[in-house]
């Protein structure tokens, strides 16, 4: 046409978009037509916006939603560039944790077994001097658990040793959207510990109904089934949970290597 502007069909053809996605893209402003005929309701379409139109095209590949590519295209240039950077990286973030959880999954299914009856078991535990590291975690940085025990055990080392095994206890629910909070705990000598010194509490003394777990169990969905068998357990006996529950590592098995079952802790939940 003389006056340079191309017809809807012609412009999605060159632009690989369809006629369809063009009228969507028009009502939601991220692409609107050159001109709009006020008779007819044509909608025609500038050479210069075929950019924009196949830079929508690779965009919509990534998965980018339409808000983002809005505020790229209105961005231009090296801010541009740093959304869409900064759009990748968040994409990869996300990646990696349902890369992990999968990986997770694998495993627990692996070692699935249906109608599983977890054998409780209870048992008494005196009080405790615990030296004590607490975070608000979500289930994606659970892995703060590992780094948070080596640090705690290294303490106890310059204080005569752990002087029991290491626990965790979740003091509220930890998902994807939940953050706990999580408290990673090692006993320690209270002979050998000056409390000006370090962070520590005092563990009081319970009964706790207990399950040991092996690793091929160790992930979910196996493992909340345990805290719900040991649950079952103390409700079904008309007691009462009186603590928040957690996982006690007393056996030494890595949870990330061996056989499938090794021990690698107890579920316990604390009652009266």
């Amino acid at each position: 046409m003389g006056d340079g502007l191309l017809t809807t069909g012609e412009f999605a053809r060159r632009s690989r978009l369809s006629v369809k996605a063009l009228r969507l893209y028009d009502r939601s402003g991220l692409l609107r037509p050159a001109e709009v005929h006020a008779g007819n309701g044509y909608r025609r379409y500038a050479e210069h916006q075929l950019y924009a139109a196949r830079l929508i095209v690779l965009l919509r590949r990534l998965d980018m939603p339409l808000s983002q590519i809005t505020e790229i295209l209105a961005a231009g240039g090296p801010g541009a560039g740093e959304l869409l950077a900064r759009y990748w990286t968040d994409v990869e973030r996300r990646l990696a944790a349902q890369r992990e959880l999968a990986d997770r999954l694998v495993r627990s299914l692996s070692g699935e077994t249906p109608a599983q009856a977890w054998p409780v078991q209870q048992r008494e535990v005196p009080e405790q001097l615990v030296l004590t590291e607490q975070r608000y975690v979500t289930a994606a940085e659970l892995s703060w658990i590992r780094s948070a025990g080596a640090r705690l055990t290294a303490v106890a080392q310059r204080h005569g040793g752990p002087a029991g095994p290491r626990f965790v206890v979740f003091h509220g629910e930890v998902t994807e959207d939940s953050d706990g909070p999580v408290e990673v705990c090692v006993p320690v000598d209270p002979a050998a510990v000056d409390p000006a010194e370090v962070a520590v509490r005092v563990e009081p003394a319970h009964r706790e109904a207990f399950v040991p777990v092996v690793r091929g169990h160790f992930e979910p969905p196996q493992i909340l089934s345990i805290y719900d068998a040991a649950r079952r357990w103390i409700r079904d006996r008309g007691l009462a949970v009186t603590a928040p529950a957690r996982e006690v590592y007393g056996y030494g098995a890595d949870v990330s290597h061996g056989a499938a079952d090794d021990l690698v802790c107890d579920v316990a939940v604390p009652y009266a």
